[in-house]
C-alpha cells in the first residue's frame, strides 16, 4: 500500500503528460484549421467593421492554444515535482539502509564529520576518507 502511495506521482505525471500531448495536438490542428479559414480581402474588411462575424474555429483557435500551454506548464511542474520526489525517496531510502548497518556510535561520527565538513574545517577528499574509516570499522 505505501508503494502503492509513493507512486502515486508517477500515475500522475503520465496522466498529465497525456492531456498536455493531446491539447497540443488538438492546437495545432485548430491553428492549421485557423489559418486555412480566416478570412481575407473583402470578407476580412468586414470582420473587421464588425459587419460579419469570424469563423468560430479563428475564435476558439486562440483558447484552445492558451489551454495547450496551460496543460503544458501544468505538466512539466507534475513531472519535475515527480523526479523530485523519487530522488528523495532514494536518498531516504539509501540513508535507512545506511543508518540500519551501523551502530549509532558510527552514525554520531558520521554526523560529527558532516558538521566540520559543513563548515570548512575537513577538504571533501578528508571528509570522504573518515566517512570510509568510519563504515569499515
Amino acid at each position: 500500500m505505501a508503494e502503492e502511495n509513493d507512486n502515486k506521482h508517477e500515475k500522475i505525471a503520465k496522466r498529465a503528460e497525456d492531456i498536455s500531448m493531446t491539447t497540443g495536438i488538438v492546437s495545432a490542428a485548430v491553428g492549421i484549421g485557423a489559418s486555412l479559414a480566416a478570412p481575407t480581402g473583402l470578407s476580412a474588411v468586414g470582420v473587421a467593421l464588425g459587419l460579419t462575424s469570424a469563423p468560430l474555429i479563428v475564435t476558439a483557435a486562440p483558447i484552445i492554444g492558451a489551454a495547450a500551454t496551460v496543460a503544458g506548464v501544468v505538466s512539466g511542474g507534475v513531472y519535475f515535482y515527480s523526479k523530485w520526489k523519487n530522488r528523495h525517496s532514494s536518498e531516504d531510502t539509501e540513508t535507512l539502509l545506511l543508518e540500519n548497518s551501523l551502530s549509532s556510535k558510527q552514525i554520531k561520527e558520521i554526523q560529527m564529520l558532516e558538521d566540520a565538513y559543513n563548515q570548512g574545517f575537513l577538504s571533501e577528499e578528508d571528509f570522504n576518507k573518515k566517512i570510509e574509516k568510519v563504515t569499515q570499522g
